[in-house]
């Protein structure tokens, strides 16, 4: 037990260490290319705090874990709207967007939608994985033609004041290291939680959904914190949107791929779907106005409430 929380807490420092620096090194790319902050942050960032959730998810899938997995998905995306958005709006001043926020927010209902569908419909794992692979491909690629189209026109004054950013070879085996250690915590990471599951009683399925969740959420969490300490809330915004879509998309695909999917409790799959509805009335709501504190408050209640939920489904 002491041995599994002690690799526990490794695997999380390594994942968070090398997630971080990820990120570090995605946005000083950022600064070469020119793209809007909310398509940073929905595309390079928010793949850059997703690799924790892929690490986790495909290792376990590799495991078998399929409930670990799934439930890795499912836990992030909650985390990501009622633990990581309510903690930056209480912590600084997140302002809504008011055109490119509401089409991405559009896009994660559309992800999903497919994701569900995907699972409910296509019960074999190789065809449920290519259509949520084909569609997250179609969102990067959307996104960054967007960005094209944005460095032109609404986001030209913006992006005219950047200084330009480097990227050196240094820069280039430094990513290979944070890979490398996202890969390694994501290990450390699955086996202390399969160990710690059979310690307490507790299913993978439910420590993914609540745990490993929270966990793999942290880089989400320090990001927000940073963006918004910068009055960089675009970025902030944009990674909880984009973190969301690649968990189902990207991640969703790598474990319909390798495994069969497990199944989840109908009252986690109500609080996904209460999250992702939450988040859209929040972006469409505030459109153009600062998120009020109040909002942060309830969020963080609904959080409560889905651990609460998991807690009391165990007895």
């Amino acid at each position: 037990m002491l041995s599994a929380i002690i690799i526990f807490i490794t695997g999380v420092a390594v994942l968070l260490f090398s997630t971080q620096n990820l990120i570090f090194l995605a946005e000083k790319l950022s600064g070469k290319i020119k793209l809007s902050p909310l398509v940073i942050g929905i595309t390079i960032v928010a793949i850059g705090t997703s690799l924790p959730e892929l690490s986790v998810s495909g290792i376990a899938a590799l495991q078998g874990d399929s409930g670990l997995a799934l439930g890795n998905i499912i836990g992030s995306n909650i985390s990501n709207v009622f633990l990581v958005l309510a903690i930056g709006i209480l912590f600084g001043n997140i302002r809504i967007g008011t055109a490119k926020t509401q089409r991405n927010t559009l896009m994660m209902l559309l992800a999903t939608n497919i994701f569900l569908f995907s699972i409910a419909v296509f019960h074999i794992p190789p065809i449920s994985g290519l259509i949520l692979l084909v569609c997250a491909v179609l969102f990067t690629s959307s996104e960054y033609f967007w960005g094209l189209r944005g460095r032109e026109n609404e986001d030209k004054i913006m992006l005219d004041k950047q200084k330009n950013g480097s990227f050196n070879l240094r820069d280039v085996l430094f990513l290979s290291f944070c890979l490398a250690g996202i890969f390694a915590g994501g290990v450390a990471t699955v086996r202390s939680v399969e160990t710690l599951a059979a310690a307490t009683g507790y299913s993978t399925t439910v420590l993914g959904l609540s745990l490993t969740a929270i966990v793999t959420s942290l880089p989400e969490l320090l990001t927000t914190i940073l963006s918004v300490k910068e009055h960089e809330e675009k970025i902030s915004i944009g990674n909880i949107l984009g973190s969301n879509i690649y968990n189902l998309l990207f991640i969703g695909a790598v474990v319909a791929l390798i495994t069969p999917i497990a199944v989840i409790p109908g009252s986690d799959w109500l609080f996904f779907i209460a999250a992702t509805s939450i988040l859209s009335v929040i972006v469409f709501y505030y459109k153009g106005r600062v998120i009020p504190k109040f909002v942060g408050i309830l969020l963080l209640l609904c959080f409560f409430a889905f651990i609460l939920n998991l807690t009391l489904s165990q007895k």
